[in-house]
């Protein structure tokens, strides 16, 4: 997977002007006020630039969990499929650990992904699962499909 990291295969995109905006936002004492918003930043493991996005973030058991939305068409998650430092931050908090990629395709992926869906309905809509949250029976052919659309980034905070 080292050739597909963004910042040596693809062109980088320039950041749109709002998530300028949101990265300046997020990292502002006022950040605290953006919901599940978080700022990341990470070196990039063959660059060694400093990168920073925004993201939505939620918790999972002890950890963080970011769920890379479009994932085929983005690369930074790529950074983290073995552990690597990464900070998320929003407003004063700071919080350090290390990101691993879970495919939604592995059993630690589903197991993630059941607790995801169930607590982002949104999610569960896209992913063909409409109901899910409301107790409608999934089966667990129905729930590894939707699963294996997901990407997520497990965030494992420094204790």
């Amino acid at each position: 997977m080292q050739a597909a990291h963004d910042e040596v295969t693809a062109p980088r995109r320039p950041m749109s002007r709002f998530n300028r905006f949101f990265v300046h936002w997020l990292a502002s004492p006022l950040g605290f006020l953006s919901g599940r918003a978080m700022l990341v930043r990470y070196q990039g493991r063959i660059s060694g630039r400093q990168f920073r996005l925004p993201v939505n973030v939620s918790r999972y058991e002890d950890d963080y969990l970011i769920s890379v939305g479009h994932f085929e068409a983005k690369t930074w998650w790529h950074n983290f499929t073995s552990p690597w430092p990464i900070e998320l931050v929003r407003g004063p908090k700071t919080i350090r650990g290390s990101a691993n990629v879970v495919l939604g395709s592995t059993g630690a992926g589903q197991r993630i992904a059941q607790d995801y869906f169930g607590r982002h309905h949104g999610a569960a809509k896209r992913a063909g699962l409409p109901r899910f949250w409301k107790g409608e029976p999934v089966t667990p052919e129905q729930l590894a499909a939707a699963a294996a659309t997901k990407v997520f980034v497990l965030v494992t905070p420094e204790r």
